[in-house]
């Protein structure tokens, strides 16, 4: 589904299995931004009559496959494909095994889809200048190493990726937790946000930051969480991992 936030900011939801997934297509007057390309090149179709002629720039918020995977519906040309240095590291890594598992058990869904890496990289931030709107890429890690968020100062709208998400935030093996809330911290209180769009779950504002940023401190500090009854198997699968990793966490601390 396409949802118009306003004028330049575009925002496309998947369901998956269990979940939901969302990118954004941003205009300027000159250049165009698609943050996050999704799960199948199929996701990308309705993209390309709204960027026009405009210059194409592809954002992975990071290499996870419901972000990566939908590059090849663009036919259009691209002019670059930014990342952090260890995203464009994973397509060497998981991203390619991830890929042929995935067209083994559901080839009907994800023949189709062909791996195309970054060709920009950076390790901190950068900026990017599209005619009349910014946007300010920043790493982020917490989900992956890899994660990136994206903020639009004009609109003071951030997109979060998987830094953060509704119902709560989704942490891996090698999640990097107090790190995570470290950097979740640096935009508590930013009088410049207003908007944050995850790639899961829904637009929130601001407060959505001090949510995941609570859950994730309870992990590390043993203290109990109650979760929703009417939560998807999904979620409530992911909270009894997350309780893991963090407990595993904790032990090496």
């Amino acid at each position: 589904m396409l949802e118009r936030l306003d004028n330049e900011i575009y925002l496309k939801n998947v369901q998956l299995e269990g979940y939901d997934v969302r990118g954004a297509l941003i205009l300027g007057s000159e250049k165009a931004v698609i943050f996050d390309t999704l799960s199948r090149p199929e996701d990308m179709l309705e993209y390309e009559e709204l960027i026009g002629d405009r210059e194409l720039i592809i954002i992975y918020s990071h290499a996870d496959w419901d972000h990566i995977w939908g590059t090849a519906g663009l036919k259009m040309s691209i002019k670059s494909i930014i990342a952090h240095s260890s995203c464009l590291a994973r397509f060497s890594k998981d991203v390619p095994e991830t890929l042929k598992e995935y067209k083994k058990n559901q080839p009907e869904l994800y023949n189709s889809v062909e791996l195309i890496p970054p060709d920009t990289v950076f390790d901190s931030e950068m900026k990017i200048d599209l005619g009349g709107i910014t946007i300010q890429l920043s790493q982020l890690s917490g989900h992956t190493e890899d994660s990136i968020v994206g903020f639009i100062p004009e609109k003071g709208i951030l997109l979060a990726g998987d830094a953060v998400e509704t119902p709560f935030p989704c942490i891996n093996k090698n999640s990097p937790i107090a790190n995570w809330i470290s950097e979740l911290e640096k935009w508590v209180g930013n009088k410049d946000l207003k908007i944050v769009i995850p790639a899961h779950g829904k637009v929130s504002g601001p407060e959505i930051i001090s949510k995941n940023l609570q859950y994730l401190k309870s992990l590390l500090n043993k203290d109990k969480i109650e979760i929703s009854a009417s939560l998807s198997s999904f979620y409530k699968e992911t909270h009894l991992e997350n309780m893991a990793f963090a407990s595993e966490q904790n032990k090496r601390r």
